[in-house]
């Protein structure tokens, strides 16, 4: 098997940890706390936790600490720890901390270039490879089992799909092969024909002017309030005199521009030709890229344009840092790819589209649930969950956010709450909703439950708007781990929103509204009081909870007027203890409650608070 590496790749790495150096003046509290905790944590004697993510947001700052066995990392193992601005501790996550680990010897009998050899055969890498990675983990199987790995991803040309492959660093076996990209349906769900075209590539340098270009925005059916039929068909990708009126011309922020030849190229996307069908990277000598959907180039336009909109959004309007976490930060995608069949996906910075039934890269809504896993995946430094369907949910919500905030489908129609309107709901498959009313956890595909999650914040959405659920979401996801189901997420979410109170229009009511729906939706959330203003809050009087950890008996220090209910949640949501407190007994027994985490919390006193059990 003969393979090219292109030439393009930015930052091949072959290593053991590539762990990045972070700094943060939170750092010492913050291990302050995982050392006090460290018991109830599970920690075990033989691993350290290294500091190797800071995010700092409206919300207050992340730190992500990695787990570590002799300076190798143990994969997908974390705590999250989260400061609001006060800098105080309101939020940590170690559902992904693998407790069961045991120590082993760390020095590989088996090299990183045989496992790599190993790797490409075994996931059957075809072609020029357009990434590549190969990193040494302590890894934990399914039957239990630790080992020493290298974790091989690989991206090819001519084999579509982000294919991971383990390989035993002892002696050199295949332990698994998966394609861990993120689909935008279920991969075997009504597989079309691909349609193949093929045209000239032309390279071109970076220097950025504007222009402007045809999109669907976000695609032709909710533009012109139709449904899908008669003229508004994809009719093998033909265009009419309907679909071209449903186009609509917009200026284009960033093109590259080198020796007479403009690209789609700019700060924040790049067009690469990833996958077959190699259709071309459509640069020309004008900056008018004025295609019709029958053009192969459309679907370039339409998709970086989306790309490029929703980024700038993101990280000009709300200021929240989200970028691509390879690249240097530029997203490359290739809006034809998959070997033309009819599905999408994102992994490792990367978006490629496919071209079964209507071109996936023509609806604005898969291009951008596509975008949706990245963004999801850059705010927690790669640790992008799907327990649930997280992270479909989270797609799902993200285009949905950028539709409906057109304002083109009347609440009272079915299509207000479709999801891939033009690409779905039509003969080739059926699409998605958000307005699904089965209540968490749900059951079925992760595609299917990520429908609790995207209509839960789609009802908060039309309650608050736009612009404050987008950064509740985007700051929330940010404490998230590659554990963390819907319902954690949706306490992060609400808790990123608390610590914004004063903030961007944030006030009580959204806190609130923001309780109601979730909890309507299934989710079980602390109780949480939101009742005094912003100057009352920067003057409230700190409560403080002893010892913690516990083992028996916890105080609460605070003035009590009158009898309160307290209860005390686990992690998962699960009411765990009832009971009252005041001013004559304002201490709890907890002795009977397993060890682990858990939350106090008061609607009487305003009070949500963390707590161990040891």
């Amino acid at each position: 098997m003969k393979l090219k590496i292109n030439s393009l790749i930015l930052g091949c790495v072959i290593s053991c940890s590539g762990l990045l150096a972070q700094e943060s003046s939170l750092e010492a509290p913050a291990k302050r706390w995982i050392n006090e905790n460290s018991r109830s944590l599970g920690i075990q004697s033989f691993s350290q936790l290294q500091l190797n993510f800071v995010k700092k947001g409206n919300a207050g700052e992340t730190l992500r600490f990695q787990q570590m066995i002799k300076n190798v990392p143990v994969f997908q193992s974390e705590i999250v720890v989260h400061f609001n601005k006060e800098g105080k501790i309101t939020y940590t996550s170690s559902e992904s901390l693998k407790k069961q680990i045991k120590d082993i010897n760390i020095n590989p009998s088996f090299t990183n270039s045989e496992a790599l050899k190993k790797a490409h055969v075994a996931s059957n890498t075809k072609g020029e490879i357009t990434f590549e990675e190969n990193k040494l983990f302590v890894y934990l199987t399914e039957a239990g089992d630790t080992k020493l790995v290298y974790r091989v991803l690989t991206s090819s040309h001519d084999h579509p799909g982000s294919w991971e492959t383990i390989v035993d660093a002892q002696n050199g076996n295949v332990l698994s092969v998966k394609d861990i990209a993120n689909y935008h349906h279920d991969k075997n769900e009504n597989p079309k024909p691909s349609k193949k075209n093929q045209k000239k590539e032309i390279s071109a340098k970076k220097v950025l002017v504007s222009g402007s270009g045809y999109i669907f925005n976000p695609d032709p059916l909710s533009k012109m309030q139709m449904a899908y039929g008669g003229q508004y068909v994809d009719n093998n990708d033909a265009t009419n005199p309907s679909l071209d009126a449903a186009r609509s011309l917009v200026t284009i922020p960033e093109l590259d521009f080198t020796a007479g030849v403009y690209k789609l190229k700019g700060s924040y996307a790049e067009i690469k030709d990833l996958e077959t069908p190699s259709t071309g990277l459509f640069t020309q000598a004008t900056n008018q890229f004025l295609f019709n959907r029958n053009d192969q180039g459309f679907e370039a336009v339409n998709a970086y344009w989306h790309i490029d909109n929703s980024l700038r959004y993101i990280n000009e309007t709300l200021n929240i840092v989200c970028k691509p976490l390879t690249n240097e930060g530029i997203l490359w995608y290739d809006p034809h790819g998959l070997d033309g069949d009819d599905n999408s996906y994102y992994n490792n910075g990367r978006l490629v589209f496919g071209e079964g039934g209507v071109d996936d890269a023509e609806d604005a809504d898969v291009v951008l649930h596509e975008l949706g896993h990245g963004l999801h995946d850059w705010l927690t430094n790669g640790s992008l969950s799907q327990v649930q369907g997280l992270s479909e949910g989270c797609g799902d919500y993200w285009a949905q956010s950028y539709s409906r905030s057109l304002g083109q489908w009347p609440s009272s129609t079915p299509a207000y709450n479709w999801m891939f309107s033009w690409d779905g709901h039509n003969e080739y498959w059926s699409g998605r909703i958000t307005n699904y009313s089965v209540l968490y956890p749900g059951s079925g595909a992760i595609h299917t439950r990520g429908q609790i999650w995207a209509s839960a914040l789609m009802r908060i959405y039309d309650k608050i708007g736009r612009a404050k659920t987008d950064r509740a979401f985007l700051e929330g996801l940010t404490m998230t781990d590659s554990s963390t189901n819907q319902q954690n997420a949706a306490i992060a979410v609400r808790q990123a929103a608390i610590d914004m109170l004063g903030q961007f229009g944030f006030a009580c009511g959204d806190i609130t509204t923001m309780t109601q729906e979730f909890t309507a939706a299934g989710y079980v959330l602390p109780a949480y009081n939101c009742v005094l203003s912003v100057d009352d809050v920067a003057k409230k009087e700190v409560i403080a909870i002893y010892p913690n950890p516990v083992s028996d008996i916890l105080n609460i220090s605070m003035k009590i007027n009158k009898e309160e209910k307290v209860e005390i949640y686990n992690m998962e949501g699960r009411k765990v203890l009832e009971t009252t407190i005041n001013n004559g007994k304002n201490t709890i027994n907890v002795s009977h409650l397993q060890t682990g985490d858990y939350i106090l919390s008061s609607k009487g006193l305003g009070l949500s608070t963390k707590f161990i059990k040891k």
